[in-house]
């Protein structure tokens, strides 16, 4: 099972595709706009709605108007009260665990302890709002962090990759290292405190003890002795096998009764050959020749009457079978299991198997089994976990074969990439538990169907249960756009979200109340990318209807999606925003030329064209004297509007364009109009000969003359942290005097990241950052502001915890 690849749509490439044109836009992917740029006065210009020279332009409302937007009546009365005396809502937490941003938490091992208890192991840092150490217990049907005395450092960046239980009080763990060298530790961990057994290079995938000694297997080479694949620890010193070493990888270790048996890509072990599979009897090795090509075996079962079964990544024939990796043992020799596992054009992998009620149940890494998937009427879709049965052959397992999301990165390995890469820990099934009738999987899946729980998830009885922490409010896939609105200035988010709070919810509009996300009705079969919310709290989205080839922007009646209308005349929607009335703005294209829409209440009108190029972002001035006729700046791929050269940003002074200087010199990111004037952001970009190209604005500032780079040290923001890194500002959202910004921002020095406000002097930290992959959304209310974004934690030191998905920095509450 693959990890979901994040949605990378962006409106440029839609748009791009969908009329045919072919353009070049180099550096980050535009984000997907959040409405109401801020209020403000315009470039300097005398236009009508926008003040110039003390004079009074003469604009007069509408009668009747509707009451102004909520992005300007929800913002709070001072950003710099909230900075100062805020603090992190610790409610967006999710079941499971969880981790720093950047690579996906993983449970890679778990083992049942003779009392009955659980434990797992693997990389993360969080069960719920709790700091963890990378292991956890499940005692008396509660998850919690191992207790222990710790006299050695644990790992904090890459955890454990193995466990195995001597007794109730005795742990053997393996080290893991998931971005160094590849190097590790054996653990004995006691009451009394942490004993190192060894240390090897390479990794360790399993460990058991037998007969009171320690099996340690996996790809690795034993410093002590030397020993490749498989050592042994007799409670005083290291040994071989019995018999001799393994001459490759030991990735399996199945105990049962006085039997070991041993899986992986050697050829001998224990003095004896034996391709890929043995069994000790606790005197005799016995080989179970697997000639099957392949990179090995990673797992086995035995079934209720005793038959071996092995999984892994092998095929007769990986280039014209397309099927493979699990086989059975028919009394003489192994034969592939009714057609294998597949991705659809090659062999999948199988990590793990267990038996249970008469059946097989297989994980690993694929899409299909019964035969090769595409083209193939036999074959069943199955998402990388499935059932075999003696009897009916293969099925789906109930209830696994949505898609779910996360906001963690996956590194995509399948486990039949070369082994140097050590492909097989980061396959998201990693392991199965059996604990009477109940099997547990875990890896670094993020979900399985309805069950929410990052990393380690359970299944009986025909349904799946979440483990570990108890779900808070997170969500599985981030917020990509945030709108505020309603009178209670409700926030309103939409994203690549499966589950919310730890409930799954369908792609749609999500609101969050104190009583957590509630979910409005699915969007009908359409991407949609862009949400705004007026005041009165009608919700407006843009979408785009792929299979008719047309944008639409819908609005929610209560009870369902309803579109204001026919669109196909303006072409394809790529921006939304609302107006001072609340009322929809559009950037469209048609053919090679952009336009700006307008509402009226019954269709959309022209209020603008003749931009020779794609327009991402839309800013609107919501404060003028005649709101029928606001300013507004948009940034785009184009070059002139009309005869009007304008290189990538162009300013509506309510009755024509002008430009804005040079222009941009790079592809644009976002724009926001503010109360201090026009604020873009831009693209890294290089020349042919593989420079940057010149004049490049990280953030600029259009004070009504000229532009100015405001991401400066001078200005409080440290350079990038790496040599050659450049930050990326996403999304800006004007608030009074200052200004928010989310990105990828990773300053030099350790300086908080990816979330700031610039106050017109100094750019100050929102509560010491954020730990993201991406951040890209912002929302402010009343009581705070909100983050949107691939989002995994929020602060630094003490104050950090985890916010997965969504992060709110409020004003504190008091203790009563």
């Amino acid at each position: 099972m693959h990890t979901p690849l994040h949605d990378t749509w962006t409106r440029r490439i839609a748009t791009f595709l969908v009329v045919g044109l072919v353009f070049t836009a180099c550096g980050d992917d535009t984000p997907a706009p959040t409405p109401d740029a801020g209020t403000g006065l315009d470039a300097g210009t005398d236009d009508a709605g926008v003040p110039d020279a003390g004079l009074d332009d003469g604009g007069t409302p509408d009668a009747g108007e509707p009451e102004p937007d909520a992005g300007a009546s929800c913002q709070p009365t001072s950003v710099t009260e909230v900075l100062e005396n805020g603090e992190w809502d610790p409610r967006f937490s999710i079941a499971g665990v969880s981790g720093m941003d950047g690579h996906s938490p993983h449970v890679y091992d778990v083992t049942k302890l003779p009392s009955g208890d659980l434990v797992a192991t693997g990389y993360f840092r969080w069960l719920g709002t709790q700091a963890s150490t990378p292991i956890i217990r499940r005692h008396q049907g509660q998850w919690e962090s191992v207790p222990g005395t710790w006299t050695q450092e644990i790992p904090g960046g890459s955890g454990f990759s193995a466990v195995a239980a001597k007794d109730d009080a005795t742990l053997a763990l393996a080290t893991n290292d998931t971005f160094g060298e590849r190097s590790g530790e054996v653990w004995l961990m006691t009451p009394e405190g942490v004993q190192v057994l060894g240390h090897f290079t390479g990794l360790v995938r399993t460990m058991a003890y037998v007969r009171d000694e320690l099996w340690v297997a996996g790809q690795f080479e034993l410093a002590e002795i030397g020993a490749v694949g498989l050592a042994i620890w007799d409670g005083t010193a290291w040994k071989l096998p019995p018999g001799g070493p393994a001459n490759g990888s030991v990735y399996e270790l199945l105990v049962s009764g006085e039997d070991v048996w041993v899986g992986g890509a050697f050829s001998q072990v224990g003095g004896i050959a034996s391709n890929k599979v043995a069994r000790w009897d606790g005197t005799t090795w016995h080989p179970y020749d697997f000639p099957i090509p392949g990179n090995g075996v990673f797992a086995l079962t035995l079934g209720d009457d005793g038959t071996p079964y092995a999984g892994g990544t092998f095929a007769y024939d990986f280039n014209q079978d397309g099927v493979g990796s699990i086989a059975r043992w028919n009394g003489t020799q192994w034969e592939m299991l009714d057609e294998g596992v597949s991705t659809g054009f090659y062999p999948g992998v199988v990590t793990d198997l267990v038996f249970h009620e008469g059946k097989l149940h297989v994980g690993g890494c694929f899409n299909f089994v019964n035969g090769q998937g595409y083209g193939n009427p036999l074959a069943i879709e199955a998402n990388a976990l499935a059932v075999w049965s003696p009897d009916s052959g293969w099925a789906q397992w109930p209830q696994a074969t949505s898609l779910n999301r996360t906001v963690w990165h996956s590194r995509l390995f399948c486990g039949d990439e070369p082994p140097e890469v050590f492909p097989l820990w980061d396959v998201p099934i990693q392991r199965f538990l059996l604990d009477g009738n109940r099997i547990y999987v875990t890896g670094s899946l993020p979900s399985i169907d309805g069950a929410a729980s990052q990393s380690i998830v359970s299944y009986a009885d025909g349904h799946w249960r979440a483990e570990g922490a108890e779900p808070g409010y997170g969500l599985s896939g981030g917020s990509r756009v945030l709108a505020v609105g309603g009178e209670q200035c409700t926030l309103h988010a939409m994203g690549n979200t499966t589950h919310a709070g730890g409930a799954r919810v369908p792609s749609t509009v999500l609101r969050f109340t104190d009583s957590g996300w509630q979910a409005l009705g699915a969007f009908p079969a359409m991407e949609c990318r862009d949400l705004a919310v007026n005041a009165q709290g009608d919700i407006y989205v843009m979408c785009l209807d792929w299979d008719a080839l047309q944008s639409h922007v819908l609005t929610w009646n209560g009870e369902d999606w309803e579109s204001l209308g026919d669109l196909s005349a303006h072409g394809f929607a790529s921006t939304l925003t609302l107006d001072a009335l609340g009322r929809p703005w559009l950037a469209t294209q048609v053919e090679t030329a952009s336009r700006v829409l307008r509402w009226t209440g019954e269709q959309f009108e022209v209020v603008a064209d003749g931009i020779d190029g794609p327009v991402y972002e839309l800013a609107l001035r919501p404060e003028n004297d005649d709101p029928d006729r606001p300013a507004f700046v948009v940034t785009g791929e184009f070059m002139h509007v009309g005869e009007l050269p304008a290189r990538r940003i162009a300013h509506w002074t309510g009755s024509a364009f002008e430009a804005l200087g040079e222009g941009l010199s790079t592809s644009p990111i976002t724009v926001a109009y503010g109360a201090g004037g026009i604020y873009a952001s831009t693209n890294e970009e290089t020349t042919l000969e593989g420079n940057p190209v010149p004049g490049r604005l990280a953030l600029g500032h259009w004070d009504g003359s000229t532009w100015r780079e405001l991401a400066t040290p001078d200005n409080g923001m440290p350079p990038p942290m790496h040599e050659g890194g450049v930050h990326s500002f996403r999304k800006l959202l004007p608030v009074g005097n200052d200004l928010v910004v989310v990105g990828t921002l990773i300053p030099d020095g350790g300086a908080p990241t990816h979330a700031y406000v610039f106050n017109g002097e100094r750019f100050v930290p929102i509560g010491g950052g954020i730990n993201a992959l991406s951040a890209e959304a912002i929302a402010v209310t009343p009581e705070g502001i909100w983050l949107g974004g691939d989002i995994a934690e929020a602060g630094r030191g003490e104050s950090m915890i985890p916010s997965v998905g969504v992060a709110h920095f409020r004003k504190r509450i008091q203790a009563p």
